[in-house]
């Protein structure tokens, strides 16, 4: 994920006591460098999240709005701008969106327990894949500048997610490689394992795990939101 630095960084405190990760999930963040929570944000939480991408997806396609926040790319033969990814939602009037980023939001206590303590949220993005239009996202690692195991990305799934549009794919333990190793060797190392998930869902993903993802070869729309987690006292490079 691109970082952008949010405006306000916000923190939460150390887990709750009635808060507890698999111990499962945490050994596999450890030693594979991501895993997957199933049906953390569901109900009308989803549904709201669903409506704002919506609004946001349509303000920039009907509407005609462009802004830094929202990247968009124009495939070869085409005049028709494609968007993939809207930066900065606790800015863009959405706020179920901004309610996941915020200090009390349900994202948090997550982050906190993988953590082992206090953090923060340092950027919050979607990410849109358009049926049958949506480019591949290039093998790459979004940070190599942390230690392991020390900054996630957490992105809540709108849509079901597979390989037909888009799902994310991994390479285990890719994270435990040196910051030097570009993500296309470790690919071609491999193995590269596909992540299907639900709309939801939660993927956990250690920020310096080598990762991309198809393009959208379906009917159907595959969004997400991804949230960076740090701790609270560690200052990004």
């Amino acid at each position: 994920m691109t970082q952008h630095a949010p405006r306000q960084a916000k923190t939460a405190e150390a887990p709750s006591q009635n808060y507890r990760l698999d111990d499962g999930v945490l050994q596999a963040l450890r030693t594979d460098g991501y895993a997957a929570l199933p049906q953390r944000i569901t109900g009308d939480a989803l549904e709201a999240l669903r409506t704002e991408a919506d609004s946001m997806i349509l303000r920039f396609t009907q509407g005609g709005f462009r802004s830094d926040d929202y990247w968009h790319f124009t495939p070869a033969g085409t005049d028709t701008p494609v968007l993939y990814r809207v930066h900065n939602l606790e800015n863009q009037g959405s706020p179920a969106a901004a309610r996941l980023y915020s200090d009390d939001g349900p994202l948090h206590p997550m982050a906190a327990a993988i953590l082992g303590g206090p953090v923060r949220a340092t950027a919050c993005a979607m990410i849109v894949k358009l049926p049958g239009v949506a480019a591949p996202v290039p093998w790459h690692r979004d940070r190599t500048n942390v230690p392991p195991h020390s900054v996630f990305n957490l992105s809540v799934f709108l849509d079901d997610s597979d390989v037909g549009n888009g799902c994310l794919e991994f390479v285990p333990g890719s994270h435990l490689a040196p910051d030097a190793e570009e993500a296309e060797a470790l690919q071609a190392q491999g193995p590269v394992r596909a992540l299907p998930l639900s709309a939801g869902d939660i993927a956990v993903h250690d920020v310096r795990i080598a990762h991309a993802s198809r393009r959208n070869t379906s009917p159907r729309i595959r969004r997400s939101i991804v949230i960076e987690f740090a701790p609270a006292g560690l200052e990004l490079p």
